[in-house]
């Protein structure tokens, strides 16, 4: 592991690598298509990613974010909660909310996120939340008695499933690397 000073180096070489006059062409993803995911690096960073944060709205309106795991399955993202909680109220109350996921940390060709405008259902299905659950298990535990592990830990009495109807994904791209 690198130490502070060496840190600090890494730090300064990367920024270094950042073009300030290119900054503020960034703007918007719809109006520079340039700065967007390719449709193949947003797949490999759905499938790559290990988190997603979730928004939700409180009562009052104001927006809330936790990070949670996520799978796909049969083409759909999901996640989960509890019966009682405060995500799971919210969503009953008002669906609408932001995924957002990252590529930093990730062994990836190349660097970006995306936030996901979308929809929660809560599906209280015990099979769903049952096939979810484990979906979860198998995403982030490799070996078998792990997976038993955090799937007994998971599926809980009052677990529901959270499944995300995606209405539109924005997503963007790390550019402005300096050429000399």
């Amino acid at each position: 592991m690198a130490d502070l000073k060496e840190e600090s180096y890494i730090e300064e070489q990367l920024l270094s690598l950042i073009d300030p006059k290119l900054v503020d062409q960034w703007g918007d993803p719809n109006k520079h298509p340039e700065t967007q995911l390719s449709k193949d690096e947003i797949n490999k960073l759905l499938e790559a990613g290990r988190e997603v944060f979730l928004s939700h709205l409180t009562k009052d309106g104001f927006p809330m974010v936790t990070v949670h795991v996520y799978c796909f399955i049969d083409g759909v993202m999901w996640s989960t909660s509890v019966k009682g909680r405060v995500k799971e109220k919210a969503y009953r109350r008002d669906p609408r909310c932001a995924l957002c996921i990252s590529s930093a940390g990730l062994n990836l060709p190349f660097g970006g996120a995306l936030t996901i405008k979308a929809r929660a259902e809560v599906v209280e299905d015990r099979a769903t939340v049952e096939k979810v659950c484990r979906e979860h298990a198998k995403r982030y535990y490799s070996s078998p008695k792990a997976q038993d592990l955090f799937f007994g830990t998971l599926f809980t009495p009052n677990r529901v499933a959270l499944r995300f109807h995606f209405d539109k994904i924005v997503s963007w791209a790390n550019i402005g690397v300096r050429k000399d």
